[in-house]
């Protein structure tokens, strides 16, 4: 063991100098699945917990224990041991046992922040379903980094404290940098490697959110594991080594990082058990250190906080934004943002289904009269962030455990849908649609707060024989909107000449086709609704004489000579009245000209692939590694849809690629594999974006495919979208990682966009689920498609010193088989900010939900509706006015009233007024400002039904609306009745 006298402790802090106690909690992390199952972890929690509740009955000594701050290990234990409920609870009441705030320890960067809501919120409705409290402290001890408005997150649930380590730390204030690092000397100081956060640290600090927001951060300097003290009776020299040695070693380091009279120290860790010897070893300890001013006593992480209120003025440190300091003696672990992507992108599409479409279409149905599924959304909820831990969301874990997730994403996914079809049902049946004369009619919710032009597209039963030849889609002003089709099929649901639609089937279809009409729904207001109606023409169109779509250059007679839309196409050319986009047939990459701007942007989305030799923790170039790219590649090119209203046109790239690394894993192998790379480029009518997908059937090991978008010209910082903010990051690593235990990387997390800008032109990227990107200096922006490694954890590549977890083989990470990403390019003048392009960004994430009035299939409730008409058939149900983005819309927890939160991202404060539409036939009639727990802060002024007030810079605002539901009337009718 080094002498710990190498740091000086003793030398850079004045605290020394008084008695100091250490607050030890005694702990154990609880990995629910990692490096084996659910099932086999929760067969030792199970056993864990006996034992934790037989110490703490046998000894009232030990004074307390942590539960690792979440309350799901509490259900997966009651659900086997359900007779040792009260022991258990009696126990957390009696204030020995210590769980919550979180139901799970999620991942900070690769979820949702109304999904770290829900999360808070979870740990809350367990413990009151177990009368029972939570921890007040928010424990975050193992998080692969920490997002940066999470300051704000805990103070909205009244918690004012968080405990950290990764992506924290630095040497003490006064203490001299040093050269620690993973795997090296525990008591040496690490050295400060990035200018953007502080040079120097404390065990406590201010943790700033953006919008200003504090909490009181607790560093743990020598991480949150630490094992039990090694006794060995026969060799009393090592025993008290390891005993009064190892607690003198680590009190004096502690101390040089204190700013207060009390220090706290883990004891436990990944799937430790309780240990009973620890009371009696902590008063030999405290007997031996008496004499130097060291305490040692059993405590908790609450107690050891409420301490150092007592003494914060002594804080000096101010952490402001997020936690991503690399080289500080603990890993950050980038690469789990682009392990497994398919798990991001199933986690994207259920948590927007449920924030989008299921919660706010339950709230506003509840406010006309039905029932809020409160318990089902929350079992929707309660299914997807089981998938949040760090270990799974983040794809690091053994194969089996993620086979697991995504049965749980496909049940949250489907009880999303359901609770979204249902309640738009009920809106759809109280519409006026006597417009219709007798049509089918649909309607269109936008689930964003500001008026929007986009896409509808809806299902219809295949046995009504929809074309745009024998139908006709017209709006309730009587205006026709043209519209295009293509034959689907569900793989849930089953279509059949159902009577109440009044189909007369011309042909045989299969049980699962299903029609799929899309069209251009203009300007559907923010939260709101329009109704349009399907009639069957009294005269067919020709198809043969006339294209239903604009085809650029000279055609003949009617052969699309007519605009029918502003979309237009041409050879390799897309273009409407906002873009013109032109596939480079030498490489496949494409030209886009903004029409607004003038400005021309060049070699958008050409490929690299290069090879990776890490594992699910970090990518790592290998040392004979080659990078191959499309820009030598020609393309060939398909048209896979042209209509009116959406044209896709596909750039195909016949490749090869090496099939996986070399035996030694220093180089790629020189035999190679075919590689098929599809981008289907799509352009709407009317819109203001272009879409791309891009799909293969991966069928090489060990490499990194990513799609490349130069803006054109250098820049110095990238601007993505955080959990309920933006934040900026230099394009340039600090000049000082060679070296680190885990060097900086390029890559970075996203949450719906990335964007560059050189203040005049710009260039913003959307994504849907591909978190992972990077930017360079020359302005180029590389989005990460596909990451594909053979290992939970390897010790064996260049970018990080050590293990991350076992060396474990993990096939199914090097993702063989289909693969599909989409993101959509959006060019702008100026910045992001300028542009809104957060808006676009939740456009493309939020597409308008479609449904028809009249059910294609048998109904879900096996009943249809028959509601008498209160809606118009167009409508705003709730009026958010202001440059903010709406994040939520629910009904309250504990009391009958609305709630609408919304986040403002902009740099200067936005005046915002909330209203609910005059076609709901209610008033706000009291309103209050509350926190995330929904607890109020303040009474809010209603004037004329309308509340205003004013949203600081990255401030998160959440309002609770009271109003009186209208009364509801249903009749029943069998399914065979035509509706």
């Amino acid at each position: 063991m080094n002498n710990p006298t190498q740091s000086k402790p003793a030398q850079s802090n004045p605290t020394q100098a008084r008695r100091l106690t250490v607050h030890m909690y005694h702990h154990t992390h609880w990995d629910r699945e990692w490096w084996s199952t659910r099932e086999r972890f929760r067969f030792r929690l199970v056993h864990t917990v006996d034992a934790i509740l037989d110490a703490l009955a046998a000894d009232p000594e030990l004074a307390c224990f942590v539960l690792d701050g979440q309350t799901l290990v509490l259900k997966d234990y009651l659900q086997v041991r359900p007779f040792r409920r009260e022991e258990l609870t009696a126990q957390i009441r009696a204030g020995r046992l210590f769980v919550g705030p979180w139901h799970i320890l999620p991942d900070e960067f690769l979820v949702s922040g109304e999904a770290t809501i829900r999360n808070l919120w979870l740990g809350e409705r367990t413990a009151q379903s177990l009368g029972i409290e939570v921890s007040r402290v928010g424990y975050l001890p193992d998080q692969f980094g920490h997002i940066a408005q999470m300051p704000q997150l805990l103070s909205g649930f009244e918690i004012g404290s968080s405990i950290v380590w990764r992506g924290f730390g630095g040497p003490p204030v006064g203490g001299e940098a040093g050269e620690a690092e993973v795997g090296r000397d525990s008591y040496l100081y690490p050295r400060a490697r990035d200018s953007r956060f502080p040079a120097e640290m404390q065990n406590e600090f201010w943790w700033e959110a953006l919008d200003g927001t504090r909490v009181l951060g607790v560093f743990l300097p020598l991480e949150y594991y630490r094992s039990h003290y090694k006794v060995n009776p026969a060799d009393p020299a090592l025993t008290e080594d390891q005993t009064i040695g190892r607690a003198r070693r680590t009190s004096q380091y502690l101390t040089s990082y204190a700013a207060t009279d009390v220090l706290l120290e883990p004891m436990g860790g990944d799937h430790l058990p309780v240990d009973p010897r620890l009371p009696g070893l902590l008063r030999q300890i405290s007997g031996a250190l008496d004499a130097e001013g060291v305490t040692y006593q059993i405590s908790s992480l609450d107690a050891f906080v409420e301490e150092v209120r007592r003494q914060q003025d002594r804080v000096q440190v101010v952490w402001q934004g997020e936690g991503r300091a690399f080289g500080r003696k603990a890993h950050l672990l980038p690469g789990v943002l682009s392990a497994r992507l398919y798990l991001k992108q199933h986690n994207a599409r259920v948590q927007t289904t449920l924030e989008r479409y299921a919660e706010p279409l339950q709230a506003l149905h509840w406010l006309l009269g039905e029932r809020y599924e409160h318990d089902y959304l929350w079992t929707a909820w309660e299914r997807l962030i089981e998938n949040h831990p760090h270990d799974s969301i983040c794809g690091c874990s053994i194969d089996q455990v993620h086979r697991e997730m995504v049965t749980r994403f496909d049940e949250a996914q489907q009880m999303a849908d359901l609770l979204a079809e249902d309640a738009h049902a009920s809106l759809g049946v109280r519409i006026d649609t006597s417009f219709a004369a007798g049509g089918s009619t649909l309607s269109v919710f936008n689930p964003l707060n500001w008026s929007r032009t986009d896409e509808a597209r809806v299902q219809m039963n295949s046995f009504l024989e929809i074309t745009p030849d024998t139908w006709a889609l017209v709006d309730a002003q009587g205006q026709e909107h043209p519209f295009q089709v293509r034959t689907v099929y569900s793989t849930v649901e089953k279509a059949e000449p159902f009577a109440w639609l009044g189909t007369a089937p011309a042909r045989p279809h299969d049980a699962n086709e299903f029609t799929e009409l899309s069209f251009l729904a203009p300007d559907v207001p923010g939260l709101g609704y329009r109704t349009f109606a399907l009639r069957p023409r009294e005269v067919p169109l020709s198809s043969h004489r006339v294209r239903p779509y604009q085809v650029l250059g000279n055609v003949a007679l009617d052969k699309g000579a007519a605009a029918v839309s502003d979309l237009a196409v041409g050879p390799a050319t897309l273009e409407n009245a906002l873009l013109r986009v032109a596939v480079n047939t030498e490489n496949g990459s494409l030209d886009l000209l903004d029409k607004t701007t003038g400005l021309s942007y060049s070699g958008l989305n050409s490929f690299d692939d290069g090879g990776d030799n890490g594992d699910t923790y970090n990518y790592a170039w290998p040392l004979g590694d080659q990078v191959f790219g499309t820009d030598r590649v020609q393309p060939r090119l398909s048209w896979v849809e042209v209509g009116p209203v959406r044209a896709t046109l596909r750039i195909t790239w016949v490749w090869s690629l090496p099939a996986g690394l070399t035996e030694d894993r220093q180089s790629r192998s020189p035999e190679h594999v075919a590689f098929v790379l599809h981008s289907d480029v799509t352009l709407l009518a009317g819109v203001r974006r272009v879409d791309v997908r891009t799909h293969f059937e991966n069928a090489a090991r060990d490499h990194r495919l990513r799609a490349r978008f130069p803006l054109g010209v250098p820049v110095t910082a990238s601007s993505a979208e955080t959990q309920f903010g933006v934040i900026d990051r230099p394009v340039t690593l600090p000049d000082d990682q060679r070296g680190s235990s885990e060097p900086a990387v390029h890559e970075h997390p996203q949450m719906t966009f990335v964007s560059l800008t050189d203040g005049q032109r710009g260039l913003t990227l959307l994504n849907r689920g591909l978190p992972e990107f990077s930017a360079s200096e020359d302005g180029t922006l590389s989005l990460t498609v596909l990451r594909a490694v053979g290992w939970l954890s390897r010790e064996d590549f260049l970018t990080r010193v050590g293990g991350a977890g076992p060396t474990t083989a993990t096939p199914e990470a090097q993702m063989l088989g289909p693969v599909v990403a989409e993101y959509s390019l959006l060019p702008h003048a100026g910045s992001w900010a300028e542009a809104e392009a957060w808006q676009a960004a939740h456009d493309f994430n939020a597409p308008l939900h479609t449904a028809p009035h009249t059910s294609q299939v048998v109904p879900i409730r096996n009943r249809h509706r028959d509601l008498r008409p209160s809606l118009p058939p167009n409508g705003q149900l709730i009026d958010v006015q202001g440059s903010v983005l709406v994040t939520a819309i629910k009904r309250a927890e504990d009391q009958d009233a609305l709630i609408v939160r919304f986040v403002n991202l902009n740099s200067e404060p936005q005046p915002v007024s909330v209203r609910l539409g005059t076609e709901l036939g209610l008033t706000v009639t009291a309103a209050q400002r509350v926190n995330l727990r929904e607890n109020r802060v303040t009474k809010l002024e209603v004037v004329d039904g309308t509340v205003t007030l004013v949203a600081r810079p990255s401030e998160i605002v959440t309002v609770a609306l009271q109003a009186q539901p209208a009364p509801t009337h249903s009749q029943e009718f069998s399914e065979g009745d035509p509706r």
